[in-house]
């Protein structure tokens, strides 16, 4: 059969897609594109490989929109990426006897780690690992210099500012080589907002989502992949992700107008209600520091807690303040019922002009006894007060919190009602460009996070050379042995 479609020409291309991505189907599976119109000139077979390009799910794998750009891209034009897409012509395919598994043609391997015996023996960092880096350091010009400095012949070793793996994080979400960058970035993205700002403006009379698409994504493709980091595929990706984020919108717009019903409750809100959502946003904050006080104290090994150190109590040492209370309570309580017994007999006393001495003695000691129970318990609930200050403001946050949302329908509503049609475009028109910033701002991001997963892997592997490892271990060894010696053991 594979001969009989590759001699005729009606196998144009055979697509190979990630494992897991239909419901207890964990083989991955491949599409054979058939294509009868040209098989009489179709001298080659499209190979693509995409089986490594795939958002992972607990259950199901997800192709992106951006994965599903880049294999229809090139598919149309035919495009050969290296360890991507490859057109096989109909000879070799005949040399290899009409095998058609993908990888023999398209390998997607990734390379071995390398791994420096010199520097895993002696310390430093290889310089042709890091200069394999390269599309980086050209992204972010200067950055590798404030990264690396000179070791030794072909061996570099990080900068005095890394003196841990945490420092490499640290010194990259505050280079201004990424945060130029990015700025860079969003110029173009406002730059071209503005440029086709009027095509948007027009889609209810032209609807025409399916060309603004193909222009929209030649035009930005363009833009961004000039400033490097995002290549053209990954342009593509992440106009694609952009345009399916704001489709179901663009499909509605195109139908029925600038509708007030296509702003989302929070945007409504954030244009009418401002004060509110504030308000909304400053309890929710306060709610989550305060529930992350007490469950950081609750959350502590036996021990580690002390009262002068923390405003809030663990539950345990909570309910045994509050037991003592209780009983301190119970004792005043039952102290108070006999004093006022003790009271009446005093009187009942004096008037039949008995001796009173024993009797006023007692309640002078119950009197004193009941002072120092009141003391004890409002020292034991000056322990505590700060602790229940916090409880009674976290309740209200959360009375407060849930008072806005029940009310939230009800404003959306109203406001929703007062939103014209010149309105609603204006707030349709400034969500789909923050979602534009968004998109393409968490791409770059996915870029950064590989460079710091890249430069942390270099410190994982030649962070503790050998020679350190074994100067460690002498040196602990002669402070055990001077221990032992002190100790009496030679």
């Amino acid at each position: 059969m594979r001969q009989w479609m590759i001699k005729r020409g009606i196998l144009e291309a055979i697509i190979g897609l990630p494992p897991a991505l239909f419901y207890g189907t964990g083989i991955p599976a491949s599409i054979l594109v058939i294509n009868k119109a040209g098989a009489q000139d179709r001298k080659n077979v499209l190979f693509i490989n995409a089986d490594r390009e795939f958002k992972e799910g607990k259950v199901q794998n997800i192709l992106r929109p951006e994965d599903i750009e880049k294999v229809t891209h090139t598919y149309r034009t035919k495009q050969q990426i290296d360890n991507y897409s490859k057109l096989v012509s109909a000879e070799e395919l005949e040399k290899e006897d009409f095998n058609c598994n993908i990888r023999r043609y398209v390998d997607n391997s990734p390379p071995a780690e390398p791994h420096d015996v010199n520097a895993h023996l002696h310390g430093g960092i290889p310089l042709t690992e890091v200069a394999a880096m390269g599309n980086y350091w050209k992204n972010y010009a200067g950055l590798r210099e404030r990264l690396f400095t000179h070791d030794k012949p072909g061996y570099l070793r990080y900068t005095a500012a890394i003196r841990n793996k945490e420092d490499i994080r640290l010194l990259l979400d505050v280079s201004p080589e990424i945060i130029d960058r990015k700025t860079g970035f969003s110029g173009i993205l406002e730059a071209w907002w503005k440029h086709h700002l009027i095509d948007f403006e027009a889609l209810p009379a032209k609807k025409n989502i399916y060309d603004l698409y193909h222009k929209f994504s030649a035009t930005i493709t363009t833009s961004l992949s000039a400033l490097g980091i995002l290549d053209e595929f990954q342009s593509r990706g992440a106009f694609a992700s952009y345009w399916n984020a704001i489709d179901t919108d663009l499909r509605s717009v195109a139908a029925s107008g600038w509708n007030a019903e296509l702003i989302p409750d929070e945007e409504i809100l954030e244009s009418q209600f401002p004060e509110v959502l504030k308000e909304l946003r400053q309890n929710e904050a306060r709610r989550d520091e305060l529930e992350a006080l007490f469950k950081e104290v609750n959350a502590q090994e036996e021990g580690v807690w002390s009262e002068e150190d923390y405003e809030v109590w663990p539950k345990d040492e909570l309910a045994e303040v509050k037991a003592n209370i209780k009983i301190l309570g119970g004792e005043l309580k039952e102290i108070q019922r006999d004093l006022k017994n003790k009271e009446k007999q005093l009187t009942a006393t004096k008037k039949t002009f008995l001796p009173t001495a024993n009797l006023e003695t007692e309640i002078a000691s119950l009197e004193a006894r009941s002072q120092s129970l009141l003391e004890e318990i409002e020292q034991e609930e000056k322990r505590t007060a700060r602790h229940v200050e916090l409880e009674a403001e976290l309740k209200q946050c959360k009375k407060k919190i849930k008072e806005i949302k029940d009310r939230k329908e009800e404003l959306v509503e109203k406001a929703r009602s007062k939103i014209d049609a010149t309105e609603a475009r204006r707030l349709i028109l400034d969500l789909w460009n923050r979602t534009l910033h968004t998109t393409v701002d968490e791409h770059l991001e996915h870029y950064q996070l590989n460079l710091r997963s890249a430069l942390e892997n270099l410190w994982d592997k030649y962070d503790q050379p050998l020679n350190k490892i074994l100067q460690v271990r002498e040196s602990a060894n002669v402070e055990l042995v001077a221990y032992l010696k002190e100790l009496g053991y030679e």
